[in-house]
């Protein structure tokens, strides 16, 4: 087994471990709530807890192991790229329909995760079957990160917060389209 699938699987499986633990923190602050109407305290922890949530569905899909022959749902995927917009920087449109292979949903999640990379200021994400676009006034576009992805290769010593360019140029070749205002990576 080589580094990259006991990496993924060393994803899937903390993913998994965290789940529960954060469904049982929900369910606490959801009793809390019932005993204690209008805390702005507990709406502040329901909040992170929902976005803790949110994030390990979206880490799950782009860090977790994917085998070809295994489907993901479109829900799923589109339910898990809403975590991006919990910050209210970002908005995501999902334009997928019917399963997709896991392989493709995973590489799809870790492409959202690259333009969220390059949108610190906002904008609006569109993902479809072929990839996923993104509209902004600004763009922040490190040379370091886009250029070895635009080439297919891994960025040299990527950082923990940056790992997805390097698991997406892994994954295979993208292409990546560029305008005033936007960018594209094309699976």
């Amino acid at each position: 087994m080589s580094a990259p699938d006991l990496a993924a699987l060393v994803g899937s499986r903390l993913c998994h471990d965290l789940v529960s633990p954060l469904g049982a923190i929900g369910n606490g602050v959801e009793l809390l709530k019932m005993l204690h109407e209008g805390s702005d305290e507990l709406a502040l922890i329901e909040q992170a807890v929902a976005a803790a949530q949110a994030r390990v569905r979206l880490y799950r899909l782009a860090f977790g192991a994917a085998q070809p022959g295994q489907e993901a749902k479109a829900e799923d995927l589109a339910e898990a790229l809403q975590a991006l917009s919990l910050s209210g920087r970002l908005s995501v449109a999902c334009g997928l329909r019917g399963p997709l292979p896991r392989v493709q949903a995973k590489r799809l999640a870790l492409a959202a995760l690259c333009l969220e990379t390059a949108l610190p200021w906002g904008g609006q994400v569109q993902v479809t079957g072929q990839g996923v676009s993104a509209r902004a006034a600004r763009l922040k576009l490190d040379p370091a990160l886009w250029e070895p992805l635009a080439e297919g290769r891994v960025p040299e010593a990527p950082a923990a917060a940056t790992v997805h360019f390097a698991l997406l140029a892994e994954g295979g070749a993208v292409q990546i389209a560029r305008d005033e205002g936007g960018i594209a990576i094309s699976l």
